[in-house]
């Protein structure tokens, strides 16, 4: 019987955020009583970004509106982002794929979603 390994890559996708370029990352941490999936965004190359699109990762989807589930679709809202001097609300989207979806919010939106418990999106500032 082969173990599962309890740590994998989600959601992943590279996003452009004005004229900067961002990895957003789903890590799944998962074993019995255990279940912790967080996002985080790393800066990167406008290169480095060219290059991981053209080995197959995707682009994020931004838009102006929350996904909604439907059947086979799984929508989880996973926190706020602030990038670029812009503001989104992230949703992980699990249908055929696993993507992370932006929805582009004011600032008030974004400290109103923190105050009432919503995460804060970790971003790496310096590209590696």
């Amino acid at each position: 019987m082969a173990a599962t390994r309890p740590i994998t890559i989600g959601a992943n996708s590279i996003a452009k955020i004005g004229d900067r370029f961002f990895l957003i990352v789903e890590v799944e941490a998962k074993a019995p009583g255990v279940e912790i999936d967080p996002v985080f965004a790393v800066r990167t190359t406008p290169q480095q970004a060219r290059r991981l699109i053209n080995a197959g990762v995707m682009r994020t989807i931004i838009q102006n509106r929350r996904p909604q589930a439907r059947p086979g679709k799984k929508v989880e809202f996973k926190g706020v982002l602030f990038a670029n001097g812009r503001f989104f609300s992230v949703f992980d989207v699990e249908n055929s794929t696993d993507i992370s979806v932006l929805v582009r919010i004011s600032q008030e939106k974004a400290q109103r979603l923190i105050r009432n418990g919503a995460r804060i999106i970790k971003v790496v500032r310096r590209p590696f």
